[in-house]
């Protein structure tokens, strides 16, 4: 159960989208401007749907299911042209971490576990 209110879950997300965004509006004055549009385009788009989960169906569930889709992503970058969206979404599913107070190395052990446990996705839950 996750002891974090709602509401502070929320400002916390629009916070984080808020950085993204200015990373996205900074990404063309980096050496590699495509990447780090698409890594910082792929963070707000996950921070939406954290958002939407969190208004909708609650925190613990919220968690629950941003568990199931960090655990869904791949461990290496075995596709370089999906790379900076798959960095993006994980950057951004171990921020919600970080605000839920959750530890890199609990997420990191339960990364493997919920792999072959959790029949849950995304769409699913938001059939609810």
């Amino acid at each position: 159960m996750i002891l974090v209110a709602k509401d502070d879950v929320l400002r916390g997300l629009k916070k984080f989208k808020r950085l993204a965004k200015q990373d996205l509006l900074a990404s063309s004055l980096t050496s590699n401007p495509d990447f780090w549009e698409i890594q910082a385009e792929a963070r707000r788009q996950k921070y939406d749907e954290l958002m939407e989960l969190v208004k909708t169906k609650g925190v613990d569930l919220a968690c629950k299911l941003a568990m199931s889709d960090y655990a869904k992503l791949p461990l290496f970058d075995s596709d370089q042209k999906e790379a900076p969206a798959v960095r993006g979404k994980e950057q951004a599913l171990e921020m919600f971490f970080t605000l839920l107070g959750i530890g890199s190395e609990k997420v990191m052990s339960l990364r493997a576990s919920i792999t072959q446990q959790t029949p849950w996705s995304t769409e699913e839950a938001m059939e609810v």
